[in-house]
């Protein structure tokens, strides 16, 4: 569902909002329940996200929407009807795929799937130590160092079996 034009008119202050509260905005979602609105918004930091930052954020936001509804009066749309907030972390298993996204996961065990130069499937099991532009380079439990062009990524994760 796409968002209402509510929060996408808003979404650089919401993106602050979120952000003076010391995490990144990833997502955004909309979806209706019944004759409520779910405005969920998907959270994370470097180190991870915790439960406390999950509800600052949750009363940050829910403060700012309560003050854009009652300055816009019955013009705001859900915002004036019933809806429900929520703010989550991304979860373990959420995919890596941006540049951003492996620099929160550093020094974490993460599992890259990847094609080799003779065209192989791979899959690379270890802690996270560098990345740049380029890629990124893990090391197994045996003090193996891999790099992996980012080009050469098929899927990537936080790997909590290590």
């Amino acid at each position: 569902m796409t968002l209402p034009l509510e929060i996408e008119r808003r979404f650089d202050a919401i993106r602050s909002e979120t952000e003076q509260g010391g995490v990144e905005l990833l997502e955004v979602q909309y979806r209706r329940a019944g004759n409520r609105g779910i405005l969920t918004f998907i959270v994370d930091k470097t180190g991870g996200v915790t439960l406390d930052d999950c509800a600052q954020v949750n009363r940050r936001l829910g403060s700012y929407l309560d003050r854009e509804a009652d300055e816009q009066g019955q013009e705001a749309g859900f915002l004036r009807g019933s809806y429900f907030l929520e703010v989550n972390s991304p979860g373990l298993d959420r995919p890596l795929r941006l540049l951003k996204d492996f620099e929160r996961a550093k020094g974490e065990a993460v599992r890259v799937a990847w094609k080799a130069e003779s065209g192989a499937g791979l899959v690379t099991v270890g802690k996270l130590l560098e990345m740049d532009a380029q890629g990124v380079e893990l090391e197994d439990k045996k003090g193996n160092r891999t790099r992996i062009s980012f080009e050469a990524i098929t899927k990537a994760s936080r790997d909590i079996g290590i």
